[in-house]
């Protein structure tokens, strides 16, 4: 990978998934089940993380391609190489959590259609194929490619990275907390 910063992000998603791996609830064949009516089961959350990642992938099909065109004349600029836990801050101000958009949104029957290890084997794929996808793009090109998104303050590709990494140690820390995980 070409950017060392988002080389480190990639490196912290697998490190705390790999932490946070959901074994105790997956030995007990516990994946799909609520620990509250309205709040996801750990397969689903990772159905959520795995639809996240493979609509951004998608998205930057298209998009890197393009946003590369409209950055030549603005390299060498400083750019950013972390973002802020937008999640947390949302929750501050707002006093609730930031809603997923339906495309976001795991089906009500996805324990009936696949296996947990399945799940986790995709979203394993899925971040890879992304990780693929930007591995040949530098830190200074992926720090000038910006996406229109006010709420995390229109972060840039190597943001955008931290940004998922974030995300998913988000809902890590809900999952622990609703599950009373460690």
């Amino acid at each position: 990978m070409l950017s060392s910063y988002m080389k480190r992000h990639f490196e912290s998603i697998y490190w705390q998934r790999e932490a946070f791996g959901g074994h105790t609830l997956a030995e007990q064949h516990q994946e799909w089940v609520r620990p509250l009516p309205d709040k996801w089961s750990i397969g689903e959350t990772y159905y959520h993380l795995y639809l996240l990642l493979k609509r951004f992938r998608q998205l930057n099909l298209a998009y890197i391609p393009l946003a590369k065109r409209f950055i030549r004349t603005g390299k060498r600029r400083p750019y950013k190489t972390e973002i802020a836990d937008i999640y947390q801050a949302y929750r501050n101000k707002h006093g609730k959590p930031m809603r997923a958009p339906s495309i976001l949104l795991p089906p009500k029957d996805i324990h009936t259609k696949l296996q947990f290890q399945q799940l986790k084997q995709d979203l394993h794929h899925e971040t890879n194929r992304l990780e693929r996808m930007v591995g040949s793009i530098d830190n200074e090109t992926a720090g000038h490619i910006r996406y229109p998104d006010p709420l995390a303050h229109y972060p840039n590709l190597i943001q955008s990275i931290h940004l998922i990494g974030i995300h998913e140690q988000h809902h890590f820390n809900l999952c622990e907390k609703y599950y009373k995980i460690k």
